[in-house]
């Protein structure tokens, strides 16, 4: 009776332990929503439609393990969604790093997706103080929209269109091509940015994906 007891009271106080191990990683979506708040800095970016910054006491993930931020950080955005103007946060965005600073604010940049392709320059960065606290979110980045994203020319024949224009600036070698969402006014356009080498120097082409036409070049220094 008394070890039957014992494994009783072993099994009571493991449920336990797991049971608040999984509070200390869980947070209430409804403490994430900004929906109503007054207290708040809103700024939307004219362009985009899209805030460019949102400010004051967002969120609090004090009781989220520094490690275990990803999740309840990606559950923030797709709680605000509306506000964000993101249908689907999760397959929308794609965190890319995450920077501690000297003050112990921790910085999560995220690069904006349609059907997993990037969209060239599109950030979305939320901030975090040592109190563990969001305090701020801000980027310039598009709102969901529908768009196809499947190229007509390869990689391949890219490289080749780019190599051809590279020839002025001396560029030889294909270093990398990827895939993107490229901005052209107020569109945007599906292509390859294609990065060259030669020499110490490298450029950037970007060639439509449909047509193989240049849309834009850029000596890569410029960074």
């Amino acid at each position: 009776m008394r070890e039957t007891n014992t494994r009783s009271m072993r099994r009571f106080i493991g449920l336990t332990a797991l049971v608040c191990l999984s509070c200390v990683h869980h947070i209430d979506p409804a403490s994430l929503r900004l929906a109503g708040r007054r207290d708040l800095e809103i700024i939307q970016n004219d362009k985009f439609g899209t805030p460019k910054l949102v400010r004051g006491g967002l969120a609090d993930l004090s009781k989220i393990k520094k490690e275990k931020r990803a999740g309840p950080l990606m559950q923030f955005v797709k709680e605000n969604s509306q506000l964000f103007k993101l249908l689907a946060p999760d397959r929308e965005l794609r965190l890319l790093r995450s920077e501690e600073d000297d003050l112990g604010f921790t910085h999560y940049r995220y690069e904006r997706l349609h059907k997993e392709v990037p969209i060239y320059g599109d950030e979305l960065i939320l901030h975090v103080n040592a109190e563990s606290q969001i305090y701020q979110a801000n980027g310039a980045y598009h709102p969901s929209f529908t768009a196809a994203a499947e190229p007509s020319i390869t990689a391949q024949k890219a490289d080749t269109l780019a190599l051809k224009q590279g020839v002025i600036h001396e560029m030889r070698v294909v270093d990398k091509s990827t895939l993107v969402f490229y901005p052209v006014q107020e569109e945007l356009r599906l292509a390859w940015q294609v990065i060259l080498s030669g020499g110490m120097n490298k450029w950037d082409y970007f060639i439509d994906a449909q047509t193989g036409a240049v849309l834009f070049d850029q000596d890569r220094r410029r960074f």
